[in-house]
């Protein structure tokens, strides 16, 4: 792979494709008659503001060894890591009706559709922990003669992958180097060296500068972590603004934040983590539904039945005593559960509201979270557009930092192998919310209030704009238009995060209860959410054993 090349989070591009939707306006039709809300319920989380739960009569008490609050990626990890380490007694209650958090899918006609988080790259070979899920779940199928992972054939992502759309075509890959000047080559050249650089470094203990998880990482670079991004490009002289917005796309990409607000480390990590590009294994996995077809391999592999449940909301937690208030919204009734641990997987802002006053050593807002918004399209027949050919991944240039999303996907692009002869196409559009400043809590307050305060008519003009910009006729071929807002989509690894003192509180026991969502973790990665779920896990194991 050439180093010009990333995705939502590396890859590649084709040749032209006649037909399907152009690029150049046409005459607009009204707005499609399906664009609605679906997905989060913000008000459900919000009942936890109002404190009408905490009177509410207790109708059953239960018991179990390990309570897990969150079924997404962390919560169901942590079920899988303690089922397979043997421990039965366990009880995983999620709040929205299907399980997944920001990693669920929805469902068009056409076909299923991530509502959030839609591929997960190759863990690098010392992940051997991740390698086991990945195995358990059937997406590792084999060892090539090098011990390398092989893995399943219609999970991995195939080509074209990446093309970007500027001055009005489309062209291979992310990085614009279309007319490109010899300085702004050198500048290119000189990012990937100083890439390089590092990737090849090690420290005194014979460990790579950045990796997965990012605890792992060296503290060599650690002091990266207290200036942003954009310091960082500065003090090495980098200043083309092709390179400029090729490093600003990963960090809204990866984390909802603009280079000026991403810790130079973790703008590193991005590139580092799994080595070099044209280094490493770059096999990427996703499917129709993204990373919701691995939430539903996960759950089915767990085997709890009735003790995984959903539309459940934990209200109150007695971190010494290990009592849950627990409310039921199918039966409108409240419980009880005493656990000899709880594992909570949910947003770790949500447990102060949940905790006794006092108890949270945490300070409210340490944590800072992105807004995002995704929409779903349903087409009558695929984007095309001049230059290169329809990729999986299909992002625009654009200058103004305020109007920056981050194009769509294809959700149909790996059965499109297999489903040639279907009409149509489903597109996932992505926008992060990212403030035009610095990314006070302010300034994200405002966007957040926004998102949830615009109607779905309105959200659906705003994305179908943004989608004119690179196929002029998209209006009139959208069927139907799906909304999905995240107003806490991720943690923000702004500068100061991954290695000071908030983390390190973010992710301490409290009692009973162990944080172990993906933002204590300090980056918002699946892979992130997995370790920190086994960390916490085997705490729990710990406790279990000694009981």
């Amino acid at each position: 792979m050439s180093r010009g090349q990333l995705s939502r989070r590396r890859l590649l591009g084709g040749t032209a494709l006649a037909g399907a939707l152009g690029c150049r306006p046409a005459s607009l039709r009204e707005a499609p008659d399906s664009v609605e809300f679906r997905g989060q319920s913000p008000e459900r989380g919000h009942l936890l503001r109002s404190g009408k739960l905490l009177d509410s009569p207790v109708s059953a008490r239960e018991r179990a060894e390990v309570v897990i609050v969150g079924g997404g990626v962390a919560g169901l990890c942590a079920a899988w890591h303690l089922r397979r380490a043997g421990l039965d007694d366990v009880l995983l209650l999620e709040l929205e009706p299907e399980f997944g958090g920001t990693a669920r899918s929805g469902e068009l006609p056409r076909s299923s559709h991530p509502m959030g988080a839609h591929y997960l790259p190759a863990p690098p070979r010392e992940c051997v922990e991740l390698h086991e899920l990945l195995a358990d779940l059937g997406l590792i199928v084999g060892r090539s003669y090098d011990g390398a992972p092989e893995y399943r054939s219609t999970a991995i992502c195939p080509a074209p992958l990446e093309r970007h759309f500027w001055r009005d075509r489309w062209f291979p890959g992310l990085y614009p180097e279309a007319d490109e000047s010899p300085a702004e080559a050198e500048q290119r050249e000189l990012f990937w060296g100083r890439l390089a650089e590092l990737d090849g470094a090690r420290d005194e203990s014979g460990r790579r500068l950045f990796r997965l998880p990012v605890q792992r990482s060296s503290p060599r670079m650690r002091a990266l972590d207290r200036m942003s991004m954009a310091d960082w490009l500065a003090a090495e002289d980098l200043t083309s603004w092709r390179l400029r917005w090729f490093v600003d796309y990963a960090c809204r990409d990866d984390y909802g934040c603009s280079v000026e607000q991403t810790s130079a480390f973790a703008g590193l990590h991005h590139f580092l983590a799994r080595g070099l590009e044209d280094r490493r294994e770059s096999v990427i996995l996703t499917a129709a539904g993204g990373n919701g077809e691995l939430v539903v391999a996960l759950r089915d592999s767990i085997g709890l039945g009735p003790r995984l449940r959903t539309d459940q909301l934990v209200y109150a937690v007695d971190p010494e005593r290990g009592e849950l208030r627990v409310h039921d919204f199918a039966s409108a009734r409240s419980y009880a559960v005493t656990a000899g641990s709880i594992l909570w997987a949910a947003p770790r802002f949500a447990l102060s509201g949940v905790l006794p006053t006092g108890r949270d050593p945490l300070a409210p807002g340490s944590l800072s979270y992105a807004p995002w918004l995704v929409a779903n399209l349903e087409l009558e027949r695929p984007p095309g557009g001049i230059g290169a050919s329809l990729a999986w991944d299909n992002v625009p240039i654009i200058a103004e930092p305020h109007a920056r999303n981050l194009g769509y996907v294809v959700a149909t692009h790996n059965e499109d192998r297999l489903r040639a002869h279907e009409p149509g196409a489903v597109i996932s559009f992505y926008r992060p919310l990212v403030p035009d400043g610095r990314g006070s809590a302010g300034e994200l307050a405002q966007l957040r209030a926004e998102l949830l305060a615009l109607d779905a008519r309105e959200w659906g003009e705003r994305v179908l704009r943004d989608l004119e910009h690179m196929h002029g006729n998209i209006r009139r071929h959208t069927r139907a238009l799906h909304l999905h807002r995240w107003g806490h989509a991720m943690v923000r690894p702004i500068p100061g995060l991954l290695f000071g003192d908030t983390l390190a509180q973010a992710r301490a026991p409290i009692g009973r209860v162990h944080p172990c969502a993906a933002d204590v973790a300090g980056l918002p990665l699946f892979e992130e959410a997995f370790y920190s779920a086994r960390a916490a896990s085997e705490w729990a194991l710990a406790r279990a054993a000694v009981g």
